[in-house]
Parts: structure tokens; C-alpha cells; sequence
């Protein structure tokens, strides 16, 4: 039953742009927001990263400032804030996860109205699984500070952008990446470019040894980053196992390959500037894709793009005729479906589902060893490996 529970929010999205009375209503755009943010931001027991944060959380020691936690101190700072105003981990965690998802869907309905529903459908296990609910939740605020920062690429304001990017990276060094994509963002580059630049990169970098010792050459020395570099890459890590190919990597292209063709229709539908950054947001997630497929790290690297990438995926249904429209939709939502249940049946942290809120009607919070526990023990599916993030 839990797995079903994950079809519904991406059915919706698909049904919901076929009923005017709907599509056209700000009631139902709050009551759905709200309904997907319970949903997402409010699991219990699901998701694995929330262990080690909790455990950190309710260990902060006042009378030993940064005793055991150097790194990324501005989710040490963030945290301890809660922890000096007497606020729990749970209360804390949701309320974090809650200004994050508003940061998302507030920017997919800003940025395309018309279409913001099916961006939902494909963002939602895209991304939006991982991010709310399994909730890496460092890479989580970064992700939202840059997202709040892209009006500074808009705006061709480089040094506002920067120092959000900063900001950023005291949560989640990966955030630092962003910056270098700075140039792309906010420029026209032509089509042929983005063509090249996809065809090198598939080329050169498939091989993943390859790509692990350019890696470690180009950043490999540099404190902290070593660290990761060492924890992620070199040893045996499920971040190092990349995939050759896959049906992920096909659809991907074909994708790719869509958006180049409908590139004005694209740009077009928001207009100026902020069209300009969509695709071109969309085009370095297609960049990164290889890379991400070669080592599974660089998925993180994806993540900072995914809500543009969805973005651009659901603008294109305004190129075709209503019988086209009708049917890219329902591919949209077959493709999210799959993506879905290769999410839940991948570990054990979607499923069974739990809900904060049904336990604290209940009155009843199960320990810290039980909740560890509950989802390996009553899930269906092969937990994946406990790792730290």
C-alpha cells in the first residue's frame, strides 16, 4: 500500500492539467501545495540521512564550540540556532525541509505557470524524493540558496551571486561547483556548442578511471576536498559506481535532443533573460550527465539544476497540438512512474511510509534505535548500503 502513496502526487500532476477548474485555480494550487509538502516534508521514519542528523543535532555541546563538527559550519550554525531556542530535531528537520520544498514550488510556478503541474510530475521522483525525503539535508539548504541566488545570474549581478554561493557552500561544499557554470548561465551560447560540448564529454569521460584521476589531479590536494575525494572516489563507495548505459541515460538524450529542437519555444514561453537561464540550466544538467553516469557523485553536482532541467521538460509541451500534448504527457508520467518505483524498490527508505504528523496524534514516539531500525526490518526492498553523506 506504502508504494501507492507515491503514484498518487504524480498522477495528480498528470490529471490535473486536463480540468480548467483546476489547472486555473489558486485554491487547488495551495490545497496540492500543501497536500505535497505533508507528504514530503513530514516522513517519520523513511529516508536515511535523518540518523546521522539527529544524532548530530542532539549532541550539540554549547560549552564546546565546534568540538567534533570543523567542517561546513554554517549548518553547525543553522542547527545550534534551533538548539539554543529549546527546539526538538523533528520540529526542526520539518520546518528546514518545509522552507525548501515552498523555495521549489514557488519558483516552478513563477517560472511556468501554464505548465507547473507536469513540472511537478517529473521533478517529484526525479529529485524531489531524494531531496525531501531520503533529504541529504546539508545539500538540501545549499540547493535552496542557489536557487534563490539565480535572480543575481538573471540580473548579471556575478558578486551578489557569489557571496549566496558562499553562503551555500557553509552548508555543502558541492555548491561551490555553480560558480564555475557562472559564464554558461547567463549567456546565449549556440545550439552547436551545447552539441560539441555533450559529444566530448560522453567520449572522453565514460571511462571512469579516466575521469577519477582527472579529478583527483585538478582537485585532489586541496584540504577537505581531498578528504571527500579519498571518502567518495578512491575507495570502495557506492558514489564511485557509475553506469556505462542506461535506460535513464537514453531517455536523458532524447530529451536532450527535444529541448535543442524547441530551444526558442522554450525560451520563448518565460521570456528574456530568465528563458535564457532555464535552458541554459537545463543544457549543464545534460553536461553533467556523463559524469554522473561515469561516478555517481556528480549526481550531486545534477541536483543544483534539476528544478530547471524539470522546468524546461515541462515548457516543451507547449510546442506541440493538444492530441501531441496528450500524449507527451502521458509518456512524462509513465517515464516518472518508472523513475518512482525504481527509487522505492532500489532501498528500504521509502517504503513502508510514515508520517510525522500521524505519530504525534497518536501521542506516540517510537525511540531513536526503533525508528533506526523500522524501515529495514519492514521494508520489502533490499536496504542500500549506510553510508555517511
Amino acid at each position: 500500500m506504502s508504494i501507492v502513496l507515491y503514484y498518487i502526487p504524480i498522477l495528480l500532476c498528470a490529471l490535473t492539467p486536463f480540468f480548467k477548474e483546476f489547472s486555473d485555480s489558486r485554491k487547488w494550487y495551495i490545497c496540492f501545495g500543501v497536500y505535497l509538502c505533508v507528504f514530503y516534508c513530514f516522513g517519520y521514519m523513511t529516508g536515511s540521512d535523518w540518523k546521522v542528523y539527529e544524532d548530530l543535532y542532539n549532541s550539540l555541546d554549547f560549552n564546546r564550540f565546534y568540538y567534533g563538527y570543523t567542517k561546513e559550519p554554517g549548518y553547525y550554525l543553522y542547527m545550534m540556532f534551533f538548539r539554543k531556542l529549546g527546539i526538538g530535531f523533528w520540529p526542526f528537520f520539518i520546518f528546514t525541509k518545509t522552507v525548501i520544498f515552498i523555495i521549489i514550488y514557488k519558483t516552478v510556478f513563477d517560472y511556468c505557470r501554464e505548465t507547473g503541474y507536469v513540472t511537478m510530475m517529473y521533478f517529484l521522483p526525479l529529485s524531489g524524493m531524494y531531496l525531501l525525503i531520503d533529504n541529504p539535508m546539508r545539500n538540501c539548504i545549499a540547493i535552496a540558496i542557489f536557487i534563490v541566488s539565480v535572480k543575481f545570474i538573471i540580473e548579471h549581478k556575478f558578486w551578489h551571486f557569489f557571496f549566496c554561493i558562499l553562503l551555500a557552500a557553509s552548508f555543502h561544499f558541492s555548491a561551490l561547483i555553480t560558480i564555475f557554470f557562472y559564464p554558461l548561465l547567463n549567456r546565449d551560447i549556440k545550439t552547436w556548442v551545447y552539441v560539441l560540448l555533450f559529444a566530448v564529454i560522453n567520449v572522453f569521460f565514460a571511462d571512469r578511471d579516466l575521469l577519477i584521476g582527472l579529478i583527483t589531479l585538478i582537485i585532489g590536494k586541496i584540504p577537505f576536498v581531498q578528504e571527500k575525494v579519498i571518502t567518495y572516489l578512491l575507495l570502495d563507495s557506492v558514489f564511485a559506481q557509475g553506469k556505462l548505459f542506461s535506460f535513464g541515460m537514453m531517455w536523458q538524450i532524447g530529451l536532450f535532443v527535444l529541448m535543442l529542437c524547441y530551444r526558442e519555444r522554450i525560451t520563448e514561453s518565460i521570456g528574456g533573460e530568465k528563458g535564457r537561464f532555464v535552458f541554459n540550466a537545463a543544457m549543464v544538467y545534460f553536461l553533467l550527465l556523463r559524469l554522473a553516469m561515469t561516478v555517481n557523485m556528480f549526481v550531486r553536482f545534477q541536483l543544483y539544476f534539476s528544478v530547471f532541467l524539470a522546468i524546461a521538460t515541462g515548457l516543451l509541451i507547449i510546442s506541440f497540438e493538444y492530441r501531441s500534448r496528450v500524449l507527451y504527457i502521458g509518456l512524462l508520467c509513465l517515464v516518472s512512474l518508472y523513475i518512482c518505483t525504481d527509487k522505492i524498490t532500489g532501498s528500504a527508505r521509502y517504503v513502508p511510509y510514515s508520517n510525522y504528523i500521524v505519530y504525534s496524534i497518536k501521542g506516540d514516539h517510537p525511540s531513536y534505535s526503533v525508528r533506526y531500525y523500522y524501515n529495514i526490518k519492514n521494508s520489502p526492498f533490499t536496504d542500500a548500503v549506510d553510508y555517511e553523506r
